[in-house]
């Protein structure tokens, strides 16, 4: 799983970066992150938004189109959502390819074990119908990849994070009613990538981060890819740094 790739971030004006991301190619990134999936030969590949940034040209189209084209000729599926520069000259891109959007759907992959559901970017709203359970009594696991500012996200330490957000998606009434089958929650948009959840629920969160120190936060945000494995019903998450 991976976020926030913004390929076409290079384009950017100078004086909208941070010191350390003047010369970020982000192009590198997305491909080192697509070549370790194929290495190791992952069931898919889940990208949580802003696939690209709102910038971008022919050429950077071209490249996100044939590292997901490489990844899928190995057997390898691509799912993703739309994030909030992702425009429609990249969504296009996105949609001529073989990589499947799940922006309100529900896939299944894994021998019918995982089940994925997407939402798009909504701005502090859900874009779409939210999940609903899978009524198998247990026999699959669940997963929801947003990207949003999910609210009220609390740290390893319970301590509250990413609360300066106004637009911020309060998941609080969904995971009422999916805190029984829901086993992991994905987001894309923060640029700080860590280990979460939503205070006052068990449900894991991963904030992925982007892929490219682009933070303007912080310079250590890590940038990373995360490998999670389902064995038997049980969900592990190691998170990958991009060296």
């Amino acid at each position: 799983m991976l976020g926030d790739t913004h390929v076409g971030y290079r384009h950017r004006a100078s004086n909208t970066k941070p010191p350390w991301a003047q010369e970020v190619d982000n192009r590198r990134t997305f491909s080192r992150s697509f070549a370790r999936a194929r290495d190791l030969d992952v069931d898919a590949v889940v990208h949580a938004g802003d696939v690209f940034d709102h910038g971008i040209t022919s050429e950077d189209r071209d490249h996100v189109r044939e590292e997901i084209q490489r990844t899928h000729d190995v057997g390898i599926p691509v799912y993703y959502i739309h994030g909030n520069h992702d425009n429609e000259a990249g969504n296009r891109t996105l949609r001529g390819g073989p990589g499947i959007h799940i922006g309100g759907e529900t896939a299944v992959f894994g021998d019918d074990v995982v089940r994925l559901s997407g939402l798009d970017y909504g701005a502090g709203e859900f874009s779409s119908r939210p999940p609903e359970g899978p009524g198998d009594d247990g026999l699959s696991v669940s997963f929801l990849v947003l990207h949003d500012t999910p609210y009220p996200a609390v740290d390893e330490n319970r301590a509250p994070i990413h609360r300066a957000d106004p637009n911020h998606l309060d998941l609080r009434e969904f995971l009422n009613s999916a805190d029984e089958w829901l086993d992991l929650i994905v987001s894309g948009h923060l640029h700080v990538g860590s280990r979460a959840s939503i205070a006052g629920y068990e449900i894991p969160l991963v904030v992925t981060g982007p892929t490219a120190e682009i933070s303007t936060a912080t310079q250590e945000n890590n940038p990373s890819t995360w490998l999670v494995t389902v064995s038997e019903g049980e969900v592990q998450v190691e998170r990958q740094k991009l060296v």
